[in-house]
């Protein structure tokens, strides 16, 4: 159940959607996986992209906005259970230069591009009352830690 949260300047609202449905697919991608777990369609349709909008004034890095800077800064925060630093290292190089393309990021601004990422037990989140660890056999907790 990626859940992604988009920090970045204003965008309309028709922007948005194309921005949220290019991640969903990239992280559609990434993390289906053939041995197991949900469906392509139910993977796409648990991923959640909340936008966090920044206006310039409202973000300063070294006492300098972006814009006084000259360069853009997007941070992306990515939480889903059971990521392993392989499948980080692995969105992490596959997801910078989608969001690089779908925000005007050119090649020497992408460490303006920020990916964190909360990697949690199966424990710790519920989804409809009933806690992720219950609802996944052990096998695929394991799977799934496993590949990751």
């Amino acid at each position: 159940m990626p859940y992604l949260r988009v920090t970045c300047a204003p965008l309309s609202a028709e922007r948005k959607a194309e921005v949220a449905r290019a991640l969903t697919e990239a992280v559609n991608l990434l993390f289906f996986s053939p041995r197991g777990g949900p469906s392509r369609e139910e993977l796409r349709e648990r991923t959640t992209v909340h936008f966090a909008e920044s206006r310039d004034e409202d973000l300063y890095i070294g006492g300098r906005t972006p814009r006084e800077r000259g360069r853009v800064d997007l941070t992306v925060e990515l939480s889903d259970w059971n990521m392993g630093a392989r499948r980080q290292r692995r969105v992490a190089r596959h997801l910078t230069p989608v969001l690089a393309r779908l925000f005007g990021v050119g090649p020497g601004d992408v460490d303006g591009i920020n990916l964190r990422f909360h990697s949690y037990p199966p424990r710790d989140f519920a989804v409809g009352g009933r806690l992720l660890s219950d609802q996944v056999p052990w096998i695929g907790q394991f799977l799934k830690a496993r590949g990751g």
